[in-house]
């Protein structure tokens, strides 16, 4: 008699609407290409959430999922709707070297569905997005260097936010090595609860067996390209 492979089924543990955006630098109201963008950033809106969360993406561009290379990136602000919306608004800021400075506002660019799946060991954020027109513009030099794919599929995972177990003393600095000043939102990494720490172990990651890991802004990510 032949014999039938179970089937692995991966099972949907958070799912909900996701806006791709980007913040163009300070004083940039006209930005041509990413070299003029503070940041790509991933919006989730789970269902049935009062929150949602907003996540930077480390190197404003997200590679193919076929690719299967890495990229990074960190939770920046978990907010209920309407403070998010407030947060991703034009902001002036005040300095004592530059006076004022405009920080311009955030410009969503791809909107859709997602679903964080757990599948054996690992988790999977899968996206399907269209390309957002406004104003019956469709020329926006952004959104077509970003390259977003409209179906995505990446494997995500935790990094340990412990410098030890990346045989460092202290935490580098990655805030005022990658970021604007006035980007600076949460400490990253970020201290996890000792209920999270512990799951660690001595691993440099862990898989997302929860989406509650993501409410922790300056939680550090890592993507891993997952498609065929």
């Amino acid at each position: 008699m032949a014999r039938t492979a179970a089937v692995e089924v991966a099972t949907t543990i958070e799912q909900g609407s996701v806006t791709i955006l980007y913040r163009p630098r300070v004083e940039e109201q006209d930005p041509s290409d990413l070299g003029d963008v503070q940041r790509l950033l991933i919006l989730l809106s789970p269902e049935g959430s009062k929150f949602e969360r907003l996540i930077a993406v480390g190197r404003k561009r997200l590679p193919r999922s076929a690719s299967h290379d890495r990229f990074w990136g960190f939770v920046d602000l978990v907010l209920t709707p309407n403070d998010m919306s407030a947060a991703l608004d034009a902001h002036v800021y005040g300095t004592k070297t530059h006076g004022l400075r405009h920080l311009p506002a955030a410009r969503a660019f791809a909107s859709g569905s997602y679903e964080i799946a757990a599948h054996r060991d690992h988790a999977h954020l899968r996206w399907h997005v269209a390309r957002i027109v406004t104003s019956g513009r469709d020329d926006d030099p952004i959104a077509f260097e970003a390259d977003v794919e409209s179906d995505a599929d990446y494997i995500i995972t935790i990094a340990n936010p412990d410098p030890t177990a990346w045989g460092l003393t202290e935490p580098p600095d990655l805030q005022t090595a990658l970021f604007d000043d006035l980007e600076l939102h949460v400490t990253i990494p970020t201290p996890f609860p000792p209920n999270f720490q512990q799951r660690f172990g001595n691993r440099r990651y862990t898989h997302l067996d929860t989406p509650e890991w993501l409410d922790h802004p300056g939680a550090e990510l890592v993507f891993v390209g997952a498609g065929d």
